[in-house]
């Protein structure tokens, strides 16, 4: 039997027979794996110490609800590990490199959007392109491999042509960033859909998680000055429905048309049936399990919606 029908046996399924991201045995995997990460970042070279706090949150893990997703599950063994080593935000200096590299970019590929015959579709592909700075899941990344892949290849799922269409039915777009450094992209793709005479408001992180965006990033950038900066009230990855404000909920559930950026947002939202056909995702496929929910292939960068 071909593997990927051999995990299929482990996946969730809704009630319309579509598959859902929950939180499976291959997560566990990554959610220590990420620990041993934010260690590292922070400068901790005791090994007696990270298998101490490994330990820990293998203990820890026991008790997760597998039924949630794993945007939740990760954020618990992140905020626990934050709490082990004493560090509330181990990647505060790693952002502001990645922030500050973007920044490089920014002309140039600001310029590349003013001579493309089709600026809005490139603006997308440069901000998904920004989606492979995720330090949770990789320490390194190559920033321009990304870029030319994006621009390149484009989109294995391509829902363009109906954004456009929904695009001309409002005024504003609500869109949900994801990491420092990324922000820089999205900020070309808000640029353009000003241009184009759209509101835009960006939502970023309430406290630092990982290399997320957070209110600090957005003003560093600039992102201030070109669209309405929100946090969604929350430190946990992705769209935590039980963690976030009031005002986001409101905001979420009141858009017309949203973009989704990067992978926890997706799969938080993917299965909400208050974004269905309004939520557009956009982002680099990092894991198999996120792949198969998307009907897409691990490394792929898609935009679609559901």
């Amino acid at each position: 039997m071909p593997m990927s029908l051999m995990i299929n046996y482990y996946y969730n399924y809704n009630q319309k027979g579509e598959l859902t991201v929950r939180s499976y045995i291959d997560c566990v995997y990554c959610y220590l794996k990420q620990a041993v990460s934010c260690m590292k970042m922070a400068g901790i070279e005791d090994e007696k110490k990270m298998h101490e706090v490994i330990y820990e949150l293998m203990d820890y893990v026991k008790t997760f609800d597998t039924e949630v997703t794993p945007a939740e599950n990760s954020s618990r063994v992140l905020l626990k590990a934050y709490e082990l080593i004493g560090i509330d935000d181990p990647y505060k200096e790693i952002k502001k490199k990645s922030n500050d590299l973007a920044l490089e970019l920014y002309n140039g590929l600001k310029q590349k959007i003013e001579n493309s015959d089709d600026r809005l579709y490139d603006a997308l592909k440069i901000a998904v392109a920004g989606n492979v700075i995720d330090l949770g899941i990789n320490r390194s990344f190559d920033i321009h491999e990304a870029l030319a892949h994006s621009m390149d290849t484009g989109f294995s799922i391509d829902h363009y042509e109906l954004f456009r269409k929904k695009l001309e039915e409002v005024q504003e777009v609500l869109l949900l960033g994801d990491n420092s450094g990324e922000i820089v992209f999205d900020k070309l793709l808000v640029e353009e859909l000003t241009r184009l005479g759209k509101q835009v408001t960006y939502v970023v992180k309430g406290a630092p998680i990982l290399n997320d965006a957070t209110m600090e990033d957005a003003l560093y950038v600039g992102m201030d000055k070109v669209a309405r900066v929100i946090t969604n009230g929350s430190k946990y990855l992705g769209v935590c429905l039980e963690r976030v404000s009031e005002e986001f909920i409101n905001t979420l559930y009141n858009a017309n048309l949203i973009i989704s950026k990067g992978q926890a947002n997706f799969e938080s939202l993917e299965q909400d049936e208050n974004v269905r056909g309004k939520a557009f995702f956009l982002l680099k496929i990092k894991c198999e399990c996120v792949a198969d929910v998307a009907g897409a292939k691990l490394g792929d960068v898609v935009f679609f919606t559901k």
